[in-house]
Order: structure tokens, then sequence, then C-alpha cells
């Protein structure tokens, strides 16, 4: 058997679990899936049985993910997010009147997809497809209405409007402070258990730019725990396997709901960020200037800026 399909957890209770994840409720997960609440349960105790792991804590009243599921949701997510785009191509099913949001992996994994329930509750007559890749080539080409990129804002015939200012900074789960020694300045990292980013983009900051920049001597390369993509990255350090580098705006949620904490309030502005763009020569379409709007919504602190600004 082909080991990677060996390693594959049972794939019918996906959608059960990707549904229970998003609703926090078996209940109406079952409604939307149009199946029993039992059958649901059971499903989803067929996945922990699989996998070692609880996915959700249960109480008599409601269910709340558990840290394995929480990290769990973003990948499952973001795949089944993935298959269905490409299924609705083959099939034909995305035409021109579609829009199409772009974004490398890192920002569609991290900041769309855990907003795009409210975009589709709010507009649930705009039908969108999310194309999710690491290659600009393919977040530029025909047919994208919107992408979502990481760079200084200059793309030569696009306009851009800036929604993340870069910020850089150390994370890692409450377990992982609590096991380690106490970290009270910025050479007590070089001892911790780091997880590096090492992707092929020159611009994406790893610890031994982010020490440098800090003026510390970085640790010894081989020290490190490295990762090609940072969704992988934060899920690891979701689960307590070091500390990590986290992007403002890509981990925010993971902060706020105490599943990432930082180490130390200490953090590196670069100038770059992720910025929202279009083609300039193309007239937008009403749907892609409602959903222009939303973006820029969603990214801003006082929700007030509109897409007349880009």
């Amino acid at each position: 058997m082909n080991k990677t399909r060996s390693q594959l957890p049972p794939m019918t209770a996906l959608p059960v679990f990707e549904a229970s994840a998003r609703l926090l409720s078996f209940t109406r997960a079952a409604e939307e899936l149009h199946v029993t609440q039992a059958a649901i349960s059971r499903q989803i105790r067929v996945l922990e049985e699989n996998l070692g792991v609880s996915l959700f804590d249960r109480s008599h009243r409601k269910i709340k993910l558990t840290n394995e599921g929480q990290s769990f949701q973003h990948v499952v997510a973001v795949a089944l997010g993935l298959v269905a785009n490409s299924a609705n191509e083959l099939r034909g099913q995305i035409t021109s009147n579609d829009l199409t949001i772009a974004a490398d992996i890192s920002m569609a994994h991290l900041w769309l997809l855990p907003r795009f329930p409210a975009f589709r509750e709010e507009f649930s007559n705009i039908a969108v497809s999310i194309l999710a890749s690491e290659r600009e080539s393919d977040c530029l080409r025909d047919g994208v209405d919107l992408a979502l990129l990481y760079g200084d804002g200059n793309w030569s015939g696009y306009d851009s409007r800036l929604l993340v200012e870069e910020e850089i900074f150390p994370v890692c789960s409450p377990d992982y402070l609590n096991t380690r020694p106490p970290i009270t300045k910025l050479e007590d990292l070089v001892d911790a258990v780091l997880l590096d980013l090492r992707g092929d983009r020159w611009d994406w900051v790893d610890w031994q730019q982010w020490f440098a920049e800090k003026q510390v001597d970085a640790p010894d390369c081989s020290t490190l725990l490295a990762f090609n993509n940072l969704p992988l990255l934060i899920q690891a350090a979701c689960r307590g396997q070091g500390i990590g580098l986290g992007w403002r705006g890509l981990v925010d949620e993971l902060l706020e709901d105490g599943t990432l904490v930082k180490p130390l309030d200490i953090s590196l502005k670069t100038g770059r960020g992720y910025y929202v763009i279009k083609r300039a020569d193309i007239r937008m379409s009403a749907e892609t200037r409602t959903l222009l709007d939303w973006v820029i919504r969603m990214s801003s602190d006082n929700g007030i800026k509109q897409a007349s600004d880009v």
C-alpha cells in the first residue's frame, strides 16, 4: 500500500469533522450534512481513535475544540477547500460570472479561510472560488479578480492596498512555556527549541535574520526544527513543539483564544506586508467591489475603510 494512503485518516470522517468544528455543534453538523446526530458522533469517534487524540471537549450542553482539534481544523479546512475548488474547475462549474480570490498558502490558510464563512453568510448570493498557491504567477493569472499577496506593494500593472503590515514576533503554546526554563530576555530564546521557516522566498524572515536584526547571535542552524511553509510551522507551535516566528494578522486569532502566546513582547517590522491587489486595467464589477470592501473591512481595526481607496 502507498505509504501516504496508509497514513491518511478515514476520509469520510473529514467533512463530518469540518462541519462539526466550524459549527461547534454535532446537532447542527448533522442538519447541514443531512444525517443523524448519532452518525456524526460515530464518525468523530472513529476519527479520534485513528488519530489517537481527542478533537473535542464534550460537555452536557456544548462542545469545543481541543488544541489538537484546532490545529487539525486548520489543515482539514484548507485541504477540503482546495479539493472542492479543483473539482469545480474540472466540472466546468466555475464560470466567468464567479469571482476568484487568490492568496499564498499562508494567507489562505491562516487569514482568509477562518474569516470566509462570515462572507458566505453575509453575501450568500456571490459565488467565490479560492485559489491557493505559493507561485505568484498563479495568483496573478487571468481570471483572478483579487489577490492577497506578500511584498512591498509594487506590482507592475496592478493597484494595491496594504492589508496587514508585517510584524514578526516569537510565539509558542502555553504548555511549552510551562515545561521550560523561563524566557525573560532575547538571549533566552537561543537555548529554546526553535521552529524555523525555510521556504523558497528570499523575503520571508527566518530566525537567523530575526536574531541578526535584534543584534543577537543566532543558534547553530542544525539545532532548529525547519518547515517549508508557515501553516505547518504554526501547527507545530500550537502542539507545543517549540517557539516559532508568528506574523501579525496571520496568528491573531490563535493569540486571542490563548492557543498561542508571546514568550517575549518583542517584534520586528520590515516595511513589507500583505496587500490586496487587482488588475489596474480592468473595471471592477459590483460583486468584486463587494468582495474587496469585505477584505479591507476584515483587515481594518475600525471596519470603515472602503474599496474606493484602492
